[in-house]
């Protein structure tokens, strides 16, 4: 264990902070690196280490068993784009300015006066890079759009919007027949230029990237590297030997009929879950990649590791023409991708350190993304802004068994039309529809299903949150960060 980790968990433990007292790069010299992997849609319910009977995923349940895996583990949003922006500023994702997946071209993005993770640990001497998808602006082609070097990170390998792309196979057939191919992406940018036209699927190229940057880099500074690989959101491709291991649950007309683009499926017989199975099996092969590079490097008792996905699944529950044929796993929790009820939100997490994390935790406190930078800074000892509100708070007491004494609640937001707000206080979650009227109320540690609507019988804990939540979105939709985006 590095003599700073050291510092920072001695300091944790007596009760004190840190403070950057040298320069950064000194400060930085000694530090762990961070592995950030984000992974997309992937549901509380699709890992092995999370209870799933058929999906293999060795590498991934290696990770829990090194670590320690959170079982009330809540990402910032139900959906993408503001999940990654509330990661990387430890702000619930409204104040960022971003309320829901953007579309590309549209006129949405982060802000361009928020402070990343990125910039924090660029400042205090580490190296910074970013490989997968960014999803956090309209376009590489919108120029007064903060883009990934605005964000913090020196070195980049994108993919800027929601998922991978392939312009040959997803354009159209003039015959109208089924489009078929294996889905390699053409929209990926490496320091803001074009990659064009690959030969690997998108996790593949992901990982590829990963291990060249660290073969070639040249600098002794600790590196941060924010992995968010675009699996397993759709469209599915995986290689041959990865759809074989679950031909058992693919029809016949899916095994005659491969690699077929996501958005003809309506024309086809149902194709099983042998495909979304494989994709995450794919996944956990990348994830290994990493890790086998990290200890190859001798770096991995040197380097903190994060895992989590950015929202809850698209399960069986189709909504969009592109999620057919999707199966993702809730493990029986109420809802879905999209939705504040725990099934969108309450997601897969695992933190690795060794020396500070004993392995094979499970932890049932009720953490958030919005934690993980809070953390870091009391891991590592760099400083966290003190211009604007943060609605996070470092969860290093997990790491020993402990609970987290939260200063404020835990609270959602996604502009959908339906259940706007969620909040959760203690044991207590109450979800609000956009006009700001209560809708269910759920005792969360009794009834993680929600099966059970607590509005009328508990009168008493609903006059206790209401005010408290109205007063939060308040707060936020009045940031000031966000009002002074929003004047210029």
């Amino acid at each position: 264990m590095k003599k700073t980790a050291i510092a920072a968990a001695l300091v944790s433990a007596l009760g004190l902070s840190l403070t950057t007292t040298v320069p950064a790069a000194m400060a930085a010299a000694d530090n762990p690196n961070i592995v950030l992997i984000y992974v997309d849609d992937l549901g509380y319910g699709d890992l092995g280490a999370y209870g799933h009977s058929v999906v293999k995923t060795p590498n991934i349940d290696q990770l829990a068993s090194e670590g320690v895996r959170y079982t009330q583990y809540y990402a910032p949003a139900p959906l993408c784009s503001p999940s990654r922006a509330g990661m990387l500023t430890g702000r619930t994702p409204y104040r960022t300015g971003i309320r829901s997946w953007i579309p590309a071209g549209q006129d949405v993005h982060i802000g361009e006066n928020e402070i990343t993770l990125a910039h924090l640990l660029k400042d205090y001497g580490y190296d910074t890079a970013m490989m997968g998808k960014l999803h956090l602006n309209g376009g590489v082609d919108m120029a007064d759009h903060p883009q990934v070097d605005d964000l913090g990170f020196e070195y980049s390998f994108i993919l800027p919007g929601g998922f991978a792309k392939n312009s040959e196979i997803a354009t159209p057939r003039e015959d109208r027949q089924i489009r078929q191919g294996k889905f390699y992406p053409d929209n990926f940018y490496r320091n803001g230029e074009a990659v064009g036209r690959t030969t690997d699927f998108s996790g593949g190229l992901v990982s590829g990237e990963v291990v060249n940057w660290l073969d070639k880099r040249k600098s002794d500074n600790p590196f941060f590297l924010y992995i968010a690989y675009s699996e397993v959101h759709t469209p599915l491709s995986s290689p041959e030997e990865y759809l074989a291991m679950y031909s058992d649950y693919m029809t016949e007309s899916a095994k005659k009929v491969p690699y077929v683009f996501n958005e003809d499926f309506h024309k086809l017989p149902y194709r099983g879950p042998g495909e979304y199975y494989a994709n995450i099996t794919y996944l956990d092969t990348q994830v290994g990649r990493v890790m086998d590079k990290l200890e190859a490097m001798g770096e991995d008792d040197n380097t903190i590791v994060i895992f989590a996905s950015d929202n809850g699944p698209v399960t069986r529950d189709t909504r969009k023409p592109w999620e057919l044929n999707m199966a993702g796993e809730t493990n029986g929790l109420k809802g879905r991708k999209d939705l504040l009820t725990e099934g969108g939100i309450r997601v897969p997490a695992i933190i690795k350190y060794p020396g500070m994390i004993r392995g094979g935790q499970v932890s049932d406190e009720p953490v958030t993304a919005l934690d993980f930078m809070p953390t870091l800074s009391e891991m590592i000892g760099f400083d966290l802004p003190t211009d604007r509100s943060l609605d996070g708070q470092s969860m290093t007491a997990t790491f020993s068994g402990k609970s987290v004494k939260r200063v404020r609640p835990f609270i959602w937001s996604i502009d959908n039309g339906e259940n706007e707000w969620a909040m959760r206080d203690g044991d207590w979650k109450l979800i609000m529809n956009p006009d700001e009227e209560a809708v269910a109320l759920y005792n969360i540690k009794d009834d993680r299903f929600e099966a059970f609507n607590q509005l009328t019988a508990r009168k008493d804990i609903l006059h206790r949150m209401l005010p408290m939540m109205k007063q939060y979105i308040h707060e936020i939709n009045n940031d000031p960060l966000l009002l002074e985006r929003q004047k210029s």
